[in-house]
């Protein structure tokens, strides 16, 4: 039976300041299986999030702002490969991060073996030791690995910033419902890469009524 569905609106912010210094970039699963064609599970929108993705790690860089990449991984007998085709098989093609986006000296990689970049990695220990509180999270796949990631950060906390023209899905309603989730949910907030700002958070004070910068 097919059903005509509206996602709920959910509000797209014009400008998102973030302390670059409180802040990391994670970038999911942006991967040759996912992104590029002949890719064992590919994502039809995602090579074109790589302008956007590119832009946010641009931005990261240029502030001094913490870069994490997940890499999903898999090998034979994988279980997952019982719910997916093949995919992300360490040590292929699939399996590394797309050449346009690849990281930098001092960012970090971390293998991922579910959808969820915070299960069975040390990405909770290591934002903590730098002392972040702020994730902006980019990536594919929108409702999978980046909901997952973002729920997981949300649960623990941490503020959660997605900039909506850089993540990518399989169907445009499981990207819209995905967003509206974090919006709703876990108080996300969704943007674009190019409203992302590196600088004091301004919001509006109780006193005046008028916008304020928080430092």
């Amino acid at each position: 039976m097919n059903r005509l569905i509206e996602v709920p609106e959910y509000e797209v912010h014009t400008e998102v300041r973030v302390d670059p210094s409180r802040t990391a970039l994670v970038v999911i699963d942006m991967q040759n299986d996912f992104v590029h064609q002949g890719g064992g599970l590919l994502v039809p929108d995602a090579e074109a999030t790589i302008p956007a993705i590119k832009s946010l790690l641009g931005l990261a860089r240029a502030h001094g702002m913490r870069v994490v990449y997940s890499q999903d991984t898999h090998g034979g007998g994988d279980p997952e490969w019982r719910i997916w085709p093949e995919h992300a098989r360490e040590g292929s093609w699939g399996w590394e991060i797309v050449d346009e986006l690849a990281p930098a000296q001092g960012d970090v990689v971390l293998r991922k073996l579910r959808y969820d970049a915070f299960y069975g990695t040390p990405l909770d220990h290591l934002l903590r030791l730098w002392g972040v509180d702020t994730l902006v999270v980019c990536g594919t796949v929108a409702n999978i690995c980046v909901h997952y990631t973002a729920a997981s950060a949300a649960l623990r906390w941490y503020e959660v910033v997605v900039p909506r023209d850089a993540i990518s899905a399989l169907d445009p309603f499981d990207l819209e419902s995905s967003l509206r989730q974090t919006a709703f949910l876990f108080a996300g907030r969704i943007t674009t890469a190019a409203a992302l700002i590196c600088g004091p958070r301004r919001e509006v004070s109780r006193l005046t009524g008028k916008p304020e910068l928080l430092r």
